[in-house]
């Protein structure tokens, strides 16, 4: 549980000692000994037993439901257990949050663990006529330009500080119509259209072990992988799951060219990989997802 070690051995930081911080573990059916585990290591960490089909945001939900409940908080973390943090990420949060302006949700920016002056995502853009998505700087190089508070219309839901009062507004994350991917593209849509910011500070530095996560990111997928892929909760190709997306949030049907286009780019990329491993020639071990 190299996660736990991590917030453990955060104690001492501002963030710790001048707030009361509770960790909360949602375990969704796991089978493995994490349970008993965390609770001999860790005896402190709440353990919060889902039903085994939970995902991302049910398992969330489950958390947050239990914190502004039982606890009383004033702030959500929203953490995953393949995030690092660096840079003094908890002394930064906490002066953040000593300026805040009540009406903002506090992101993150990630980078790749492997690579960790590549950027993995600093939260994205969406128009509502087009449907278009964009990650802010998706596998560039960290530079000037990106060192600076960026506004974005949705973020990524690793490492994000959520008020109660936000989450009383625009509610939980929909387990329904997202229960694992689109989850925070929704959220931070949502937020934004309840007219709070989603601000991504630079100085919130996190890794981000993307090699742990859904089919999405199988290099070499079999032909099998890849129509799962098309229909899997565990996929951010799942068709359905972008239909869902683009009834709820776009404003014309300009937008199902975009999910056109992005199903044709995958497509021609899966079959074009496919033909070119037959003559021998594959991808690069260490190219990013």
């Amino acid at each position: 549980m190299e996660c736990l070690e991590i917030l453990h051995e955060q104690r001492s930081t501002r963030l710790f000692t001048e707030n009361s911080i509770s960790i909360i573990v949602s375990d969704d059916g796991s089978r493995d000994g994490t349970e008993q585990w965390i609770r001999e290591n860790y005896p402190q960490v709440i353990v919060l037993k889902g039903t085994g089909n939970l995902w991302y945001s049910g398992s969330m939900n489950l958390g947050i439901r239990y914190a502004l409940k039982e606890l009383q908080v004033d702030f959500i973390m929203v953490w995953e257990n393949d995030i690092y943090p660096v840079d003094n990420y908890f002394e930064n949060l906490q002066s953040i949050i000593e300026k805040w302006d009540g009406n903002s949700i506090i992101c993150s920016k990630l980078y790749y663990r492997v690579q960790p002056n590549i950027i993995f995502g600093i939260g994205g853009t969406f128009d509502p006529r087009t449907g278009f998505r964009s990650l802010i700087g998706r596998k560039e190089p960290d530079g000037p330009h990106y060192e600076k508070i960026m506004e974005v219309d949705w973020f990524l839901g690793q490492g994000v500080l959520i008020h109660k009062d936000i989450l009383e507004k625009v509610g939980l994350f929909d387990e329904v119509n997202f229960p694992q991917y689109h989850a925070d593209i929704d959220y931070g849509v949502r937020a934004k259209k309840a007219g709070f910011h989603n601000l991504v500070y630079p100085n919130l530095k996190l890794l981000n072990d993307t090699e742990t996560t859904g089919l999405s990111h199988i290099k070499d997928k079999s032909f099998k992988q890849f129509l799962e892929s098309l229909t899997s909760i565990r996929s951010n190709n799942n068709i359905k799951k972008d239909i869902k997306f683009n009834k709820i949030h776009t404003t014309s049907v300009v937008a199902y060219y975009y999910l056109l286009h992005k199903y044709f780019v995958y497509t021609a990329s899966f079959f074009k990989w496919k033909i070119l491993g037959w003559v021998g020639i594959r991808r690069k071990n260490e190219e990013l997802y």
